[in-house]
Protein backbone atom coordinates (compact mmCIF):
# COMPACT_ATOMS: atom_id res chain seq x y z
CA UNK A 1 0.00 0.00 0.00
CA UNK A 2 1.43 3.11 -1.16
CA UNK A 3 1.16 6.33 1.14
CA UNK A 4 -1.98 8.50 0.67
CA UNK A 5 -3.06 11.70 2.12
CA UNK A 6 -5.56 10.74 4.68
CA UNK A 7 -5.54 14.85 6.25
CA UNK A 8 -8.99 15.49 4.92
CA UNK A 9 -10.09 12.18 6.38
CA UNK A 10 -8.50 13.25 10.11
CA UNK A 11 -10.40 16.75 9.47
CA UNK A 12 -13.66 15.24 9.19
CA UNK A 13 -12.82 12.94 12.21
CA UNK A 14 -12.08 15.61 14.31
CA UNK A 15 -14.99 17.60 13.11
CA UNK A 16 -17.11 14.65 13.98
CA UNK A 17 -15.64 13.16 17.13
CA UNK A 18 -18.05 14.22 20.04
CA UNK A 19 -21.18 13.01 17.46
CA UNK A 20 -19.37 9.88 16.66
CA UNK A 21 -18.78 9.51 20.02
CA UNK A 22 -22.03 10.15 21.60
CA UNK A 23 -24.23 8.33 18.71
CA UNK A 24 -25.30 11.54 17.07
CA UNK A 25 -23.59 10.21 13.75
CA UNK A 26 -21.98 7.29 12.80
CA UNK A 27 -18.26 5.91 11.26
CA UNK A 28 -19.56 5.29 7.82
CA UNK A 29 -18.65 8.42 5.91
CA UNK A 30 -15.17 8.16 7.48
CA UNK A 31 -14.77 4.66 6.19
CA UNK A 32 -16.34 6.02 3.34
CA UNK A 33 -13.89 8.73 2.59
CA UNK A 34 -10.63 6.15 3.72
CA UNK A 35 -11.65 4.21 0.94
CA UNK A 36 -11.96 6.64 -1.92
CA UNK A 37 -8.73 7.34 -1.64
CA UNK A 38 -7.36 4.31 -1.26
CA UNK A 39 -6.79 4.12 2.30
CA UNK A 40 -8.23 0.79 3.08
CA UNK A 41 -6.06 -1.00 0.72
CA UNK A 42 -5.58 -2.36 -3.20
CA UNK A 43 -5.54 -5.78 -4.73
CA UNK A 44 -1.94 -6.81 -4.90
CA UNK A 45 -0.66 -4.81 -1.61
CA UNK A 46 2.66 -5.81 0.17
CA UNK A 47 1.40 -6.89 3.34
CA UNK A 48 3.91 -6.04 5.38
CA UNK A 49 3.67 -2.21 3.99
CA UNK A 50 -0.03 -2.72 3.67
CA UNK A 51 0.27 -3.55 7.97
CA UNK A 52 2.83 -0.53 8.35
CA UNK A 53 0.44 2.02 6.40
CA UNK A 54 -2.66 0.45 8.78
CA UNK A 55 -0.58 0.77 11.87
CA UNK A 56 0.13 4.39 11.16
CA UNK A 57 -3.70 5.37 9.73
CA UNK A 58 -5.37 3.79 12.38
CA UNK A 59 -2.85 6.26 14.95
CA UNK A 60 -2.89 9.16 13.13
CA UNK A 61 -7.09 8.57 13.55
CA UNK A 62 -7.21 7.45 16.94
CA UNK A 63 -5.22 10.91 17.80
CA UNK A 64 -8.82 13.05 16.77
CA UNK A 65 -11.28 10.38 17.25
CA UNK A 66 -10.79 6.80 18.71
CA UNK A 67 -14.23 5.58 17.71
CA UNK A 68 -13.23 6.26 14.05
CA UNK A 69 -9.96 4.54 14.23
CA UNK A 70 -11.90 1.48 16.43
CA UNK A 71 -13.86 0.97 13.08
CA UNK A 72 -11.32 1.29 11.02
CA UNK A 73 -9.66 -1.72 12.90
CA UNK A 74 -12.49 -3.54 12.38
CA UNK A 75 -12.52 -3.18 8.60
CA UNK A 76 -9.65 -3.90 8.41
CA UNK A 77 -9.52 -7.37 10.23
CA UNK A 78 -11.77 -8.26 8.36
CA UNK A 79 -9.78 -7.42 5.20
CA UNK A 80 -7.20 -9.17 7.03
CA UNK A 81 -9.62 -12.69 7.65
CA UNK A 82 -10.28 -12.75 3.82
CA UNK A 83 -6.65 -12.03 2.72
CA UNK A 84 -5.40 -15.03 4.76
CA UNK A 85 -8.12 -17.20 4.11
CA UNK A 86 -8.62 -15.79 0.36
CA UNK A 87 -12.61 -16.22 -0.76
CA UNK A 88 -13.46 -17.56 -3.98
CA UNK A 89 -13.35 -15.21 -7.57
CA UNK A 90 -17.30 -14.99 -6.93
CA UNK A 91 -16.30 -12.91 -3.69
CA UNK A 92 -13.93 -10.54 -5.31
CA UNK A 93 -16.75 -7.68 -5.62
CA UNK A 94 -17.34 -7.96 -2.16
CA UNK A 95 -13.30 -7.79 -1.31
CA UNK A 96 -13.81 -4.44 -3.11
CA UNK A 97 -16.55 -2.97 -1.63
CA UNK A 98 -15.03 -3.39 1.74
CA UNK A 99 -11.48 -1.53 0.50
CA UNK A 100 -13.90 1.22 -0.32
CA UNK A 101 -15.77 1.13 2.52
CA UNK A 102 -19.11 0.81 0.96
CA UNK A 103 -19.88 -2.07 3.06
CA UNK A 104 -18.04 -2.31 6.61
CA UNK A 105 -16.51 -5.20 8.57
CA UNK A 106 -17.57 -6.39 11.61
CA UNK A 107 -15.19 -9.21 13.81
CA UNK A 108 -16.82 -10.77 16.65
CA UNK A 109 -14.22 -13.06 17.21
CA UNK A 110 -13.82 -12.27 20.94
CA UNK A 111 -15.06 -15.65 22.71
CA UNK A 112 -12.16 -17.01 20.51
CA UNK A 113 -9.64 -14.47 21.40
CA UNK A 114 -10.30 -14.75 25.09
CA UNK A 115 -8.66 -18.24 24.59
CA UNK A 116 -5.47 -18.50 22.27
CA UNK A 117 -5.68 -22.13 22.53
CA UNK A 118 -9.24 -21.78 20.23
CA UNK A 119 -10.52 -24.32 22.43
CA UNK A 120 -13.27 -21.83 24.23
CA UNK A 121 -16.62 -22.01 24.97
CA UNK A 122 -18.12 -20.60 21.62
CA UNK A 123 -21.95 -18.91 22.05
CA UNK A 124 -22.28 -19.62 18.54
CA UNK A 125 -22.87 -23.35 17.25
CA UNK A 126 -22.84 -24.92 13.69
CA UNK A 127 -24.47 -27.82 12.63
CA UNK A 128 -23.34 -29.90 8.84
CA UNK A 129 -26.32 -28.89 6.56
CA UNK A 130 -25.19 -30.86 3.01
CA UNK A 131 -22.06 -29.33 2.19
CA UNK A 132 -22.73 -26.03 4.18
CA UNK A 133 -23.61 -25.59 7.65
CA UNK A 134 -26.32 -23.77 9.98
CA UNK A 135 -25.43 -21.22 12.72
CA UNK A 136 -27.44 -20.63 16.26
CA UNK A 137 -26.43 -18.60 19.24
CA UNK A 138 -25.74 -15.11 19.82
CA UNK A 139 -23.11 -12.79 18.89
CA UNK A 140 -22.86 -10.57 22.62
CA UNK A 141 -20.64 -7.82 20.64
CA UNK A 142 -19.52 -6.42 17.67
CA UNK A 143 -19.12 -3.24 16.01
CA UNK A 144 -19.79 -1.86 12.65
CA UNK A 145 -22.66 -3.51 12.13
CA UNK A 146 -24.33 -1.27 9.36
CA UNK A 147 -26.62 -2.40 6.93
CA UNK A 148 -25.85 -5.55 5.13
CA UNK A 149 -22.16 -5.69 7.01
CA UNK A 150 -20.10 -8.52 6.59
CA UNK A 151 -19.57 -10.89 10.20
CA UNK A 152 -17.04 -12.78 10.91
CA UNK A 153 -17.47 -15.14 13.81
CA UNK A 154 -16.17 -18.52 15.38
CA UNK A 155 -18.54 -21.57 15.86
CA UNK A 156 -18.35 -24.80 16.97
CA UNK A 157 -19.08 -27.91 15.48
CA UNK A 158 -19.85 -31.75 16.37
CA UNK A 159 -16.77 -33.88 17.51
CA UNK A 160 -15.19 -30.51 18.90
CA UNK A 161 -14.66 -28.60 15.80
CA UNK A 162 -14.05 -24.94 15.47
CA UNK A 163 -14.75 -22.86 12.26
CA UNK A 164 -14.18 -19.56 11.39
CA UNK A 165 -17.49 -18.38 8.92
CA UNK A 166 -18.41 -15.03 7.61
CA UNK A 167 -22.22 -13.98 7.24
CA UNK A 168 -23.86 -11.18 5.99
CA UNK A 169 -26.13 -9.16 8.78
CA UNK A 170 -29.35 -9.05 6.55
CA UNK A 171 -28.79 -12.77 6.14
CA UNK A 172 -32.15 -14.87 6.49
CA UNK A 173 -32.33 -15.82 10.30
CA UNK A 174 -29.89 -12.90 11.66
CA UNK A 175 -31.88 -10.79 13.80
CA UNK A 176 -29.53 -7.63 15.62
CA UNK A 177 -30.31 -6.23 18.77
CA UNK A 178 -30.75 -2.70 19.76
CA UNK A 179 -27.67 -1.04 19.71
CA UNK A 180 -25.61 -1.63 23.02
CA UNK A 181 -25.84 2.21 25.13
CA UNK A 182 -22.36 2.47 25.51
CA UNK A 183 -19.80 5.05 27.81
CA UNK A 184 -18.81 6.42 24.83
CA UNK A 185 -17.93 4.92 20.79
CA UNK A 186 -21.46 5.16 19.91
CA UNK A 187 -21.40 5.86 16.55
CA UNK A 188 -20.02 2.71 16.22
CA UNK A 189 -22.57 0.44 14.96
CA UNK A 190 -22.12 -1.62 18.26
CA UNK A 191 -24.61 -4.51 18.85
CA UNK A 192 -25.64 -8.23 19.13
CA UNK A 193 -26.53 -10.41 17.01
CA UNK A 194 -29.12 -13.52 17.54
CA UNK A 195 -29.06 -16.04 14.62
CA UNK A 196 -31.27 -18.84 13.93
CA UNK A 197 -30.37 -21.37 11.55
CA UNK A 198 -28.09 -19.14 9.11
CA UNK A 199 -27.36 -21.28 6.37
CA UNK A 200 -23.55 -20.46 5.22
CA UNK A 201 -22.12 -22.26 1.95
CA UNK A 202 -18.57 -23.98 1.40
CA UNK A 203 -17.11 -20.66 0.11
CA UNK A 204 -17.98 -18.84 3.36
CA UNK A 205 -16.12 -20.62 5.88
CA UNK A 206 -12.53 -18.89 6.62
CA UNK A 207 -11.11 -21.82 8.01
CA UNK A 208 -11.94 -25.21 10.25
CA UNK A 209 -8.75 -24.97 12.47
CA UNK A 210 -10.10 -21.76 14.90
CA UNK A 211 -6.52 -22.25 16.40
CA UNK A 212 -4.45 -21.01 13.16
CA UNK A 213 -6.36 -18.75 12.03
CA UNK A 214 -5.93 -16.57 15.44
CA UNK A 215 -2.69 -17.23 15.48
CA UNK A 216 -1.91 -15.99 12.07
CA UNK A 217 -4.13 -13.04 12.40
CA UNK A 218 -3.37 -12.35 16.10
CA UNK A 219 -0.11 -9.72 15.26
CA UNK A 220 -1.94 -7.59 12.93
CA UNK A 221 -4.85 -7.28 15.52
CA UNK A 222 -2.56 -6.39 18.24
CA UNK A 223 -0.20 -4.07 16.51
CA UNK A 224 -3.29 -2.33 15.39
CA UNK A 225 -4.96 -2.28 19.10
CA UNK A 226 -1.49 -0.61 20.06
CA UNK A 227 -1.62 1.84 17.21
CA UNK A 228 -5.56 2.82 18.87
CA UNK A 229 -3.62 3.72 22.39
CA UNK A 230 -0.78 5.10 20.78
CA UNK A 231 -3.15 7.78 18.61
CA UNK A 232 -5.03 8.55 22.40
CA UNK A 233 -1.97 8.96 23.88
CA UNK A 234 -1.06 11.28 21.39
CA UNK A 235 -4.05 13.40 21.71
CA UNK A 236 -3.71 13.55 25.56
CA UNK A 237 -0.01 14.51 25.17
CA UNK A 238 -0.72 17.35 23.04
CA UNK A 239 -3.59 18.98 24.95
CA UNK A 240 -1.74 18.10 28.23
CA UNK A 241 1.35 20.23 26.50
CA UNK A 242 -0.57 23.58 26.18
CA UNK A 243 -1.14 23.78 30.25
CA UNK A 244 1.91 21.68 31.66
CA UNK A 245 4.82 23.73 33.57
CA UNK A 246 6.57 23.57 36.70
CA UNK A 247 6.34 20.33 38.73
CA UNK A 248 4.58 18.34 36.57
CA UNK A 249 6.97 18.86 33.42
CA UNK A 250 9.31 16.02 34.24
CA UNK A 251 6.22 13.87 34.70
CA UNK A 252 4.75 15.07 31.04
CA UNK A 253 8.88 14.47 29.81
CA UNK A 254 8.80 10.71 31.15
CA UNK A 255 4.62 9.71 29.73
CA UNK A 256 5.82 11.42 26.05
CA UNK A 257 9.08 9.33 25.97
CA UNK A 258 7.00 5.71 26.60
CA UNK A 259 4.91 7.33 24.36
CA UNK A 260 8.06 7.70 21.97
CA UNK A 261 9.01 4.14 22.80
CA UNK A 262 6.08 1.78 22.27
CA UNK A 263 5.49 3.54 19.08
CA UNK A 264 9.15 2.78 17.70
CA UNK A 265 8.56 -0.76 18.71
CA UNK A 266 4.95 -0.79 17.41
CA UNK A 267 6.28 0.49 14.23
CA UNK A 268 8.99 -1.94 14.24
CA UNK A 269 7.42 -4.88 14.45
CA UNK A 270 4.90 -4.07 11.88
CA UNK A 271 7.60 -3.64 9.55
CA UNK A 272 9.43 -7.02 10.83
CA UNK A 273 7.85 -9.38 12.63
CA UNK A 274 10.14 -11.86 12.62
CA UNK A 275 11.59 -13.21 16.52
CA UNK A 276 8.58 -11.79 18.26
CA UNK A 277 8.66 -14.14 20.99
CA UNK A 278 5.95 -15.64 23.28
CA UNK A 279 3.65 -12.93 24.92
CA UNK A 280 6.12 -10.06 22.57
CA UNK A 281 2.88 -8.45 21.01
CA UNK A 282 0.87 -8.90 24.60
CA UNK A 283 3.95 -7.11 26.29
CA UNK A 284 3.56 -4.46 24.08
CA UNK A 285 -0.08 -3.75 23.96
CA UNK A 286 -0.04 -3.77 27.32
CA UNK A 287 2.43 -0.94 27.90
CA UNK A 288 0.63 0.79 24.85
CA UNK A 289 -2.60 0.92 27.38
CA UNK A 290 -0.46 1.91 30.01
CA UNK A 291 0.79 5.04 27.95
CA UNK A 292 -2.94 6.16 27.11
CA UNK A 293 -3.85 6.01 30.57
CA UNK A 294 -0.61 7.98 31.78
CA UNK A 295 -1.19 10.53 28.97
CA UNK A 296 -5.00 11.03 29.46
CA UNK A 297 -5.15 11.14 33.14
CA UNK A 298 -1.99 13.98 32.86
CA UNK A 299 -4.20 15.37 30.71
CA UNK A 300 -7.49 15.80 32.92
CA UNK A 301 -4.61 16.70 35.72
CA UNK A 302 -3.40 19.85 33.85
CA UNK A 303 -6.46 20.99 32.38
CA UNK A 304 -8.45 21.17 36.01
CA UNK A 305 -12.00 21.89 35.69
CA UNK A 306 -12.47 22.49 31.93
CA UNK A 307 -11.86 19.67 31.24
CA UNK A 308 -14.54 17.78 33.17
CA UNK A 309 -17.36 19.48 31.58
CA UNK A 310 -19.37 16.91 28.86
CA UNK A 311 -18.81 18.12 25.05
CA UNK A 312 -14.84 18.85 25.84
CA UNK A 313 -12.30 17.01 24.01
CA UNK A 314 -10.82 15.74 27.34
CA UNK A 315 -13.58 14.46 28.59
CA UNK A 316 -14.17 12.51 25.55
CA UNK A 317 -10.56 10.83 25.52
CA UNK A 318 -11.29 9.69 29.21
CA UNK A 319 -14.10 7.64 27.94
CA UNK A 320 -12.18 6.75 25.18
CA UNK A 321 -9.26 5.78 27.31
CA UNK A 322 -12.13 3.27 29.83
CA UNK A 323 -12.82 1.62 26.09
CA UNK A 324 -9.34 0.15 25.22
CA UNK A 325 -8.63 -2.27 28.53
CA UNK A 326 -11.70 -4.08 27.22
CA UNK A 327 -11.33 -4.59 23.34
CA UNK A 328 -10.55 -8.37 23.42
CA UNK A 329 -7.90 -9.65 23.96
CA UNK A 330 -8.75 -7.51 27.35
CA UNK A 331 -6.24 -6.00 29.94
CA UNK A 332 -6.60 -9.25 32.46
CA UNK A 333 -6.47 -11.53 29.41
CA UNK A 334 -3.05 -9.72 28.19
CA UNK A 335 -1.88 -10.34 31.82
CA UNK A 336 -2.66 -13.54 32.01
CA UNK A 337 -0.89 -14.51 28.75
CA UNK A 338 2.45 -12.48 29.69
CA UNK A 339 2.22 -14.26 33.11
CA UNK A 340 2.59 -17.59 31.43
CA UNK A 341 5.03 -17.10 28.56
Amino acid sequence: MSAVDVSGVQEHAAAGAEDVDVGRADVRPALRRLGAVGALGAEGDDPTRALVSSVRLVRQVAAVSLATAFSIWSQRMVLEYLRFCPPPESAAALVRQLRAGEVTGATALAPAVADPTGRGELPVSARPDGDGWRLSGTVGWASNLFDDAVVVVPARAPDEGRLVVRFRRTDDGVTPTEPHRLFGLNGTGTAGLHLDDVRVSPEQVLSEDLTSFIAMCRPTKLLLQTSLAVGLADAALAAAARHVGGVLRTEYDDVAAARDDVGRRMDDLAADRVGVGPGGLARLRLAGLEVAADAVRLETAVTGAGGYRAGTATARRVREAAFLPVQAPTYAQLRREVASS
